[in-house]
Order: C-alpha cells, then structure tokens, then sequence
C-alpha cells in the first residue's frame, strides 16, 4: 500500500488508466477481471439504445472509467449536486438513479476513447451516437474512491 495525503490507496486512476493501455481489451472475452481490492474491470458488448432507455445514474464507492474498445455511444453527463432520487442508493450494486435535469453534457465516445467519473459526476451511458444502433464492446473499470 502507498499513501497519499494521509490516506492509503492500492490504485489511482492514473495507475489503472495505464494498466489498461497495456492490454489487449480487444482480446478479452465478456466478463469481469478483478486486478487488485481496488480495480476491477467488467468488458461489454451490447447494442446501443435510444436516449429514452438509459437511465441517469451515480456510483458512491467506485469512480468509472468507461472505455470504447469498439464502436460509439453517446454519454451524457451532469453534477450530482441538486439531482432529485429517481431511485435511492443501492449499497450491494453501488448505484443509484436520478431523474434527468434540463441540462447535461453530451459527449460521444468512440473507438479508443473513454471517460472518468467519479462519484460526483452522474452518468448516462449505452445511448445511441446517432439514429442508428450501434454495437459496442466497451470496458468498465472501477476503482475504488477514497474521498
């Protein structure tokens, strides 16, 4: 273990940023790759959906950082701070949903890029970059926040 400002941490999310430059995503089979207590990775595949079937959501343990191994998909993004519950927090998931605010940031992500979200950031991710559906194969880590 390091520290860092007085706190102890295994991954920060520069060190997994790295660790997953070095591997071959494309390669991986779907499923969830567990690299230390704090990192782990999910890979994807899955065709995306129109905006009315994402929901919103944010992650109190874990900060994301969501990665297009293949295809395109549109991710809108917002401040948790003032969002209204559209369903409470669910400590066993990690997750809760939130009603949608006027504004977001809308950011579409492409083959080899990806984003970081930590738990102040509210996400909404798998939506269609155009009209069309898209298949995606996309990688999900999660590192473990300390805030």
């Amino acid at each position: 273990m390091r520290a860092l400002f007085g706190k102890e941490y295994e991954m920060t999310i520069e060190e997994a940023v790295c660790y997953l430059k070095k591997q071959d995503l494309a390669a991986l089979e779907v499923g969830t790759y567990q690299v230390n207590d704090d990192f782990y990775f999910m890979i994807q595949e899955y065709e995306t959906k129109p905006a009315e079937n994402c929901r919103l959501e944010t992650h109190n343990c874990y900060a994301d950082i969501q990665w297009i191994i293949s295809g395109e998909e549109e991710i809108d993004t917002v401040s948790r701070t003032g969002l209204e519950a559209d369903e409470e927090y669910d400590e066993k998931r990690d997750v809760a949903f939130w009603k949608e605010p006027e504004e977001m940031c809308q950011s579409i992500l492409t083959t080899g890029s990806y984003a970081v979200l930590p738990p102040s950031i509210a996400h909404k991710p798998q939506m269609r970059a155009g009209k069309e559906a898209c298949h995606v194969k996309k990688c999900v880590a999660k590192v473990k926040w300390q805030a």
